[in-house]
């Protein structure tokens, strides 16, 4: 095997002319687009890292929020229950008063009716003492008769 040291001279001056050719025109314009593409890659992965970091910044608002809202409903829920039992208090206080007004003026009302039935009973007793007497007075009364008067009188008093 002969080695041709005049072609291994011009194949590499020719590798390194094909190399320069390469780097001049091919070489630069790839490494520059592989480079914007990266940056476009990068800038594309910094964009989806931004809004991952604003997403999760929002879900925790969001709970907080939430969080917020129900303990909010919870007091606002528990107001209304201490101002619904409240009222059920007045409302219950207010009936108890009344009911016992009415009994008063009920019971008022039954003693008036009772000293008014009262005196009706005395004025009645006096009023047939008084017929009574005048027919007693009117006729003599034998001791039957007379028994007889007053049994009709206590008939009508009883009755």
């Amino acid at each position: 095997m002969n080695i041709n040291l005049e072609m291994i001279i011009q194949a590499t001056i020719n590798f390194f002319i094909f190399y320069f050719i390469l780097y001049k025109f091919v070489f630069k314009k790839t490494i520059a687009i592989m480079d914007s593409r990266k940056a476009e890659v990068e800038k594309s992965f910094a964009k989806v890292k931004e809004q991952e970091d604003r997403a999760i910044l929002l879900k925790e608002q969001y709970d907080k929020d939430v969080i917020n809202y129900k303990n909010e409903g919870l007091k606002l829920v528990e107001s209304y229950k201490r101002k619904a039992d409240q009222v059920y208090g007045e409302i219950i206080e207010e009936s108890k008063k009344e009911a016992s007004n009415i009994k008063d003026r009920a019971l008022k009302e039954i003693a008036k009716e009772k000293e008014k039935a009262r005196v009706e009973i005395k004025e009645e007793i006096v009023d047939l003492s008084l017929q009574l007497s005048t027919r007693i007075l009117e006729k003599e009364i034998s001791e039957d008769k007379h028994r007889e008067l007053i049994d009709e009188f206590i008939a009508k008093v009883g009755s």
